[in-house]
């Protein structure tokens, strides 16, 4: 073979080399042009990166693609200093999980709650009580298409604010909506509903800045009876809220109280905290005080991971027995 033969045949070989390494990394490339995508949709359905509005003062912790953990607590923050704040988001849309409502009259601890749900991940206690003799008739609580107690009192009674919200969501525990509640809860179609108060946020307007507003009351707010409005929501206690984000995704909320290390909010400042972190689109006050508990898979003291204070003391082992929590799975 001559030398310009071999010189042919070895420049064939260089150009068909050439143009299967350029064929490799074109696979290559778009195989990490489609790895990025992937990651990218996965980050959109995922609320780390976009629904707290300012990380200072936060811990995060993802405890699943579609379940995020964050913590609040500062001693130096100018509005929310000495607070602690448990909150769960959970997006639906990942078709990960799904919300559970859990109700039994026989009341328990929420950590015992979440050990009877299989695949439980993070929870909190829920409503006012049910069973409760000087109350029981302000709650409307309905279960797949059941209503299992219904508002009986007059609008006169100190009671009646207590059901200003309501909750409502699906089957599969993946839509929800937060809104007043109607005069008639028959007009209601949803199959699922769960009264509280008050509202702190409906439609993304804050009318819990003006629901129990005390100012210029000054010990006067001590004097009223424990349930009218302007005590139990105008001062400090522990709070649990639930919220929904405009995107759909469900917020359960947990403030520690009666410490000085954790103050407690009153309704008022409860919503100005979840409008400057969060700014969901509708927010909902339910029954707070010693029943505020938070749980979480896998976490010490039964998964408490707040302080519950029914046994007075700063510590996770006060869990107060409940009717009704809420579960997601």
């Amino acid at each position: 073979m001559g030398l310009q033969d071999r010189l042919q045949m070895d420049g064939q070989y260089v150009l068909k080399n050439n143009k299967m390494k350029k064929h490799w990394l074109w696979v290559i490339l778009i195989g990490f042009v489609a790895g990025c995508s992937g990651k990218k949709l996965l980050t959109n359905n995922n609320p780390i990166h976009e629904i707290l509005l300012d990380k200072t003062g936060w811990t995060i912790d993802t405890l699943r693609n579609d379940v995020i953990w964050y913590k609040f607590s500062s001693a130096t923050d100018k509005q929310f200093a000495y607070q602690n704040v448990n909150v769960i988001c959970f997006n639906p849309k990942a078709k990960s999980g799904q919300m559970v409502f859990d109700y039994k009259k026989e009341k328990d601890s929420l950590s015992v709650f979440a050990g009877r749900i299989p695949g439980a991940i993070a929870g909190i206690n829920a409503t006012y009580f049910l069973e409760k003799k000087d109350s029981a008739d302000y709650m409307h609580l309905r279960l797949k298409g059941k209503d299992l107690q219904q508002v009986k009192i007059p609008k006169t009674s100190i009671y009646w604010w207590k059901h200003q919200g309501m909750f409502s969501f699906n089957d599969e525990g993946t839509a929800f909506d937060i809104r007043f509640s109607p005069e008639n809860f028959g007009t209601v179609k949803s199959a699922n509903i769960m009264t509280g108060a008050p509202m702190l946020i409906d439609n993304f307007n804050p009318v819990g800045l003006k629901f129990a507003d005390t100012t210029g009351m000054g010990s006067k707010v001590n004097k009223l009876h424990y349930e009218h409005y302007l005590r139990h929501q105008g001062v400090r206690h522990p709070r649990t809220a639930i919220a929904v984000t405009k995107k759909g995704y469900l917020l359960l909320i947990t403030v520690d109280g009666r410490n000085k290390i954790a103050k407690g909010m009153s309704a008022k400042e409860l919503t100005e905290f979840l409008r400057r972190y969060f700014n969901p689109k509708s927010v909902m006050n339910i029954d707070g005080g010693g029943s505020t508990m938070m749980w979480v898979k896998g976490q010490p003291y039964n998964g408490i991971v707040n302080y519950p204070t029914d046994n007075k003391k700063f510590d996770h082992y006060g869990q107060r027995m409940v009717e009704t929590a809420i579960i997601i799975k």
